[in-house]
């Protein structure tokens, strides 16, 4: 080889490895941009995952907030009663009983020494649970006694009948006065009484408030599954007049739950429907 031809190897090398080098460093570059851009993309997710974690978090402690959660109530009442059954047949004047409704196949009588009336059955499922109140009730003093239980359809008609004829004698107009009755007796097929799940007790009559009785089923009756059926707050729900008397049985968690809510059973039971 030529002396001439070594001098223009060496430049070709020359050449070459600078365009080596050059590429390398150009390679060299590239990654660190790439792994800056994971590293500065991880930390963006990372950002974000946390921002929307926290808002999350924020919105759930809000609705949990804004929404009570339900008490957990016992499994079991007193004297052994089962907590949880319950029986949240609906009747009113909108709700009225099918008309090949069973009035007496599921009725048991009620022993003479708790009734202080003449009508003495109930359902025979609701009768341990009204059983179990009425002796609490004597045991803590109290004279508590079934007054109107079962009602049969002949006789919740004549009460009716006799209610719109009060109404008459009071001065209603006769074409008012079967309305006017209905916020006092329910009109037959439409009455809780028919069900054996109801009852009145003592007395039906405004007086009732002011006694021992009254105080006593205020403070124990939900444990025993009973609530106050009507008010006078929620006569307009409910289309019946202040009863302080009258009370149904719906099962001690129930009605343990109704009272928490403050609701009627036709509210109570448009909100489990709703659930």
């Amino acid at each position: 080889m030529t002396k001439s031809q070594r001098h223009k190897a060496i430049v070709r090398r020359r050449i070459f490895i600078s365009i080596c080098a050059v590429i390398l460093a150009a390679v060299i570059l590239l990654i660190a941009f790439a792994v800056k851009a994971i590293v500065s993309g991880g930390e963006k997710e990372n950002i974000s995952s946390d921002i929307t974690g926290s808002v999350q978090s924020e919105v759930l402690s809000e609705v949990s907030s804004a929404e009570p959660s339900v008490p957990s109530y016992p499994e079991t009442g007193p004297n052994g009663l089962d907590a949880n059954y319950s029986n949240l047949l609906l009747v009113n004047g909108e709700n009225p009983l099918p008309e090949d409704y069973d009035y007496e196949g599921n009725l048991t009588t009620i022993p003479d020494e708790y009734i202080n009336g003449s009508l003495k059955q109930i359902d025979k499922d609701v009768w341990p649970y009204m059983k179990a109140m009425i002796d609490a009730a004597w045991a803590d003093g109290v004279k508590l006694y079934v007054w109107s239980p079962y009602r049969s359809y002949a006789t919740q008609n004549m009460l009716f009948k006799r209610q719109i004829d009060r109404q008459i004698a009071k001065g209603v107009a006769p074409e008012k006065a079967e309305q006017a009755a209905a916020t006092v007796v329910a009109r037959p097929g439409t009455s809780e009484h028919h069900t054996g799940l109801a009852a009145d007790f003592n007395m039906a009559d405004d007086r009732f408030e002011t006694t021992e009785m009254y105080a006593w089923m205020q403070q124990h009756a939900a444990d025993y599954g009973f609530i106050m059926r009507y008010s006078g707050e929620k006569q307009e729900i409910t289309g019946v007049i202040h009863e302080s008397w009258h009370y149904r049985f719906v099962g001690i968690n129930s009605a343990k739950e109704i009272n928490r809510l403050n609701m009627s059973l036709e509210e109570y039971v448009e909100y489990l429907n709703k659930q």
